[in-house]
């Protein structure tokens, strides 16, 4: 993670972690299959961070339960800046299989934050408009506060700071007024 996938070898990495390279060879084939097991691994702990808003009268309010999920993956984006970096530099375009890996994961990502767009919407709570176009903002959006704030060593941002500001954006916009003149 410190030097990227590409400028890594396998000698590196047993170096670093200070283990024989038969003992990762026993666990590993290669340096991909390590990154494939990093990717596979960062995506469960993204989808166990996200959680579905629950609506029943005994639950937190809808906002509350958004911005707690919000602040799960800006927590994991700002624990794990390098393995960030890796996920949304070095692994795309890097062979088929991680790619498929990572189209799957986004396509399962688009699906169910549609699905709750669409669940807000009816709710009240999401203003009408395109459900798809809102997700791919969204999504590119995040991905990129995400790798901006854990890289940024000058000024880093909390979690909480992060996700105050994407509550701000959701809830006002980016333009000042309503609608332009």
């Amino acid at each position: 993670m410190e030097r990227g996938y590409v400028a890594t070898s396998v000698d590196d990495i047993v170096g670093r972690v200070q283990v024989a390279r038969g003992t990762f060879y026993l666990y590993f084939p290669d340096k991909r299959a390590l990154l494939a097991a990093l990717v596979d691994g960062f995506f469960e702990r993204i989808s166990l961070a996200i959680r579905s808003i629950d609506l029943s009268p005994q639950a937190a309010p809808p906002l509350v339960q958004l911005r707690d999920n919000l602040e799960r993956l800006c927590d994991l984006a700002l624990g794990e800046p390098k393995l960030m970096k890796i996920l949304l530099y070095d692994v795309p375009g890097l062979d088929a299989e991680l790619d498929a890996k990572l189209r799957q994961f986004y396509a399962a990502l688009r699906i169910y934050l549609e699905e709750s767009l669409e669940e807000g919407q009816r709710i009240g709570l999401v203003r009408s408009g395109d459900r798809a176009l809102m997700v791919a903002l969204g999504i590119g959006a995040l991905k990129e506060i995400f790798l901006t704030a854990a890289s940024d060593t000058n000024a880093p941002r909390t979690a909480t700071e992060i996700t105050d500001e994407i509550l701000r954006f959701f809830s006002s916009g980016l333009l000042a007024r309503a609608e332009p003149e």
